[in-house]
């Protein structure tokens, strides 16, 4: 492909061999000062149309201008206006197309890949790599249709692709894709599908147990996929992708799921659901908590209760309880009550433990 700085510097140097200014130039052009400066420094490229009045002036070849034979060959073949480019040379490749693609108007570049695609013999395949690379200079409908005559082997070929395809297409795609071989492609293509389709998908893994290209899927789901998910893993008795799918999860959900939990005592998998619970949720797990046995569980959720609950709580402990793990998350006033009571009681030893907090 042609070096855009490389174009821009030949501008400049038959410019200044010529003893002009970018002002005359641009009047010779009959283009503004602006487009000239532009062009000078790589920041555009002189239209098409205006090529063959550039070399003119300023008395270069356009294989000069270029720096490539090739793409001058190209250009010359569209200024020229020929009807084909297999009129009397062979077919320009994709490759070239690519290389002046970027300076030519959409409905050039589909000509010329549209004359390419009918010089091609039939057993010839179409290079989708090449599809790729002239994909941001094609109008969407067109590289639709286009896309729709490769032989997609794989999704993941496609990742370059789905920003500039049309959402049906990506979805007929995907939805004929075998979800097994092509689930980390379908992830890379998730922000570009659309829901019903990702939703389609998923409920194709749930058999498979791919919860691991599941939970991929996770931020690109709808609220009643996810809810499928969860009385999905409910069965499976899989808490890690629960915990995983936490972050997506509606507060309902959340909540079903820690009162299966509760039964069970599988606190493990509660604190693990803590960050995502609703106060009310965090609230009734307190209330319900043993004060013998679930001391350990209450202290690794302070950080989620507020101090009403935890006062609630400690309400229900026994004087001899240890709650020094407690302390960081009392009120001041609870503590200083605390202080108060077991200087009243003379016990030093948890009056220590508790000054650091006060």
């Amino acid at each position: 492909m042609f070096d855009t700085m490389k174009v821009a510097k030949k501008i400049r140097e038959a410019r200044i061999s010529r003893n002009m200014t970018q002002m005359n130039l641009a009047d010779a052009m009959e283009v503004s000062y602006q487009a000239v400066s532009n062009w000078e420094r790589g920041n555009s490229m002189p239209d098409i149309s205006k090529l063959e009045q550039l070399c003119r002036i300023l008395d270069i070849s356009l294989e000069e201008l270029l720096g490539t034979d090739s793409t001058s060959k190209v250009l010359n073949r569209i200024i020229e206006k020929e009807e084909s480019p297999m009129a009397d040379a062979e077919p320009i490749t994709m490759e070239q197309i690519q290389e002046v693609a970027p300076i030519l108007p959409p409905a050039d570049v589909e000509r010329l890949v549209d004359d390419r695609l009918d010089s091609q013999a039939d057993t010839e395949e179409l290079d989708l790599n090449a599809i790729t690379g002239l994909a941001p200079f094609l109008d969407e409908e067109y590289l639709d249709a286009l896309v729709k005559r490769v032989h997609v082997r794989s999704l993941k070929e496609l990742s370059g692709l789905a920003p500039f395809l049309g959402s049906d297409t990506l979805d007929a795609l995907a939805e004929n894709a075998e979800a097994l071989e092509d689930m980390s492609a379908i992830i890379c293509l998730a922000p570009f599908l659309s829901g019903k389709t990702l939703d389609k998908l998923v409920r194709r893994m749930l058999p498979l147990n791919d919860w691991h290209g599941i939970l991929g899927l996770a931020p690109f789901l709808s609220s009643d996929t996810l809810d499928a998910l969860v009385e999905d893993l409910e069965k499976t008795e899989d808490m890690a992708s629960l915990i995983g799918l936490a972050p997506f999860l509606s507060g309902k959900a959340l909540d079903k799921l820690v009162r299966r939990m509760l039964p069970l005592n599988d606190w493990h998998g509660i604190l693990g659901l803590a960050p995502f619970l609703s106060s009310d949720t965090l609230d009734a797990l307190v209330e319900s908590a043993d004060p013998e046995k679930d001391m350990s569980c209450i202290t690794s959720l302070a950080p989620f209760l507020c101090e009403e609950t935890l006062g609630k709580f400690l309400e229900k402990l026994p004087d001899d309880a240890d709650i020094s793990g407690l302390y960081p998350f009392l009120s001041q006033k609870t503590l200083q009550q605390m202080a108060e009571r077991l200087m009243r009681g003379g016990d030093i030893h948890k009056l220590k433990s508790i000054v650091p907090f006060l």
